[in-house]
């Protein structure tokens, strides 16, 4: 059974955490509005996210390792800005 997701990812806080500028590899952590911790990873311009498992998970509220916020790998990546985190 497929449920009807709305969910809306905001990003309230964001730090680099690692930074490898010669293989192009970075990991931002990030804190959503709801509380949800992930990490998103670049691995030469590919992202992916892994969600802490601090709480269920926002959308499928699973308490163990689930890919849902993949699903929102562009929006979030959109509001870390890695661009802009790498330039400071």
């Amino acid at each position: 059974m497929k449920r009807n997701v709305t969910y809306e990812p905001i990003v309230k806080e964001k730090t680099l955490i690692e930074r490898n500028d010669s293989e192009n590899l970075y990991q931002v952590k990030v804190k959503l509005q709801d509380g949800t911790l992930c990490r998103v990873f670049y691995n030469h311009g590919e992202k992916s996210i892994s969600r802490l498992l601090t709480i269920p998970c926002p959308i499928c509220r699973k308490d163990f390792i689930c890919k849902c916020l993949n699903r929102f790998a562009d929006q979030i990546d959109s509001q870390v800005n890695l661009p802009e985190m790498l330039a400071e």
